[in-house]
């Protein structure tokens, strides 16, 4: 078996800060095996980083066909979808019976930054008819009222399990109420399960799980907790995966998302082939970066990815 691992450096158009972190660049990895490459986008959030990715790898190379439990989920995500590719010659969609779509409208990040940056911000990516803004508590509201003054589009709020309580999350909802507001997104830590319960009930947005799933999820509990789940291939550990995640979402009534971490176009574009399955896509990973080696996987079009 013939395996490869290649470092990707991925530089960020602007500086990507959320609420628990902020770089200007990601490193991620390729994975080639037998000509078939996937991607792998750790995420130190779940405790992966680049050197567990690389001794991972040269476990790899001692056990070639197995996949194992105790390595990270993007790195099995990437390992087990370069055997899918391999045995489905290439053709995952006609291997899954997916459909493929030409176009997929995807909402665009909107980091957090300074009030006065978000104007000329969105003037440069206004094609969008979705935006994603992450904030890190009721104390970023000014964001989002600017975010609104410059557009009529749609926001996303991800939070990124910012709001200390359920009490600060209220207030900024209260703030929000008659704005044009799609979804909140993990407000609260994921161990923060008795708010979600109590919010569920109460919120006048759809609340959707995050971080609070990865390859697996409770369905009685989180049909409690939330009313929808965003799934990512690097958390899932790979396309069956995160096929499994979202037709599970679906039994126990949720919504589902597809969303991406920061990646290229490639890991993107084995996202996309799910997105027939979900009824929301947040792919905008790639867009993100101004180094994006398979940029030319897609094109955009007014808020819409177009495979070519």
């Amino acid at each position: 078996m013939n395996y490869q691992l290649k470092k990707m450096k991925l530089e960020l158009r602007v500086n990507w800060k959320i609420s628990r972190n902020e770089s200007l660049f990601k490193d991620n990895f390729i994975l080639t095996y037998n000509g078939f490459e996937s991607e792998v986008a750790p995420n130190i959030r779940y405790g992966e980083t680049v050197e567990r990715i690389e001794k991972e790898f040269q476990e790899l190379l001692v056990k070639p066909g197995v996949v194992q439990s105790t390595w990270c989920n993007s790195f099995q995500n990437a390992v087990n979808n370069v055997f899918l590719k391999e045995q489905a010659n290439g053709d995952i969609y006609s291997f899954l019976k997916l459909k493929k779509l030409q176009k997929v409208k995807t909402s665009f990040s909107i980091p957090m930054m300074e009030v006065g940056e978000i104007e000329k911000y969105l003037a440069a990516n206004k094609q969008f008819q979705i935006y994603k803004l992450k904030i890190s508590g009721l104390k970023d509201f000014p964001l989002l009222d600017e975010v609104c003054k410059n557009t009529n589009s749609s926001i996303r709020i991800d939070a990124n399990e910012g709001f200390s309580s359920l009490e600060e999350y209220l207030k900024f909802e209260k703030l929000i109420e008659n704005l044009n507001i799609e979804f909140i997104e993990q407000p609260f830590k994921s161990s923060m399960e008795e708010d979600y319960r109590k919010l569920k009930s109460i919120s006048k947005f759809p609340i959707i799980a995050d971080e609070s799933i990865e390859d697996d999820f409770d369905g009685e509990l989180f049909a409690l907790m939330f009313h929808g789940i965003n799934v990512k291939l690097m958390k899932a550990g790979g396309i069956h995966y995160g096929i499994r995640l979202i037709k599970k979402g679906r039994a126990y009534g949720l919504k589902t998302m597809i969303g991406c971490m920061i990646e290229s176009s490639l890991g993107i574009s084995e996202a996309y082939a799910l997105a027939s399955l979900c009824d929301y896509c947040d792919l905008d990973g790639a867009l993100l970066t101004s180094n994006d080696p398979y940029r030319d996987l897609f094109d955009l079009e007014d808020g819409y990815l177009k495979l070519k």
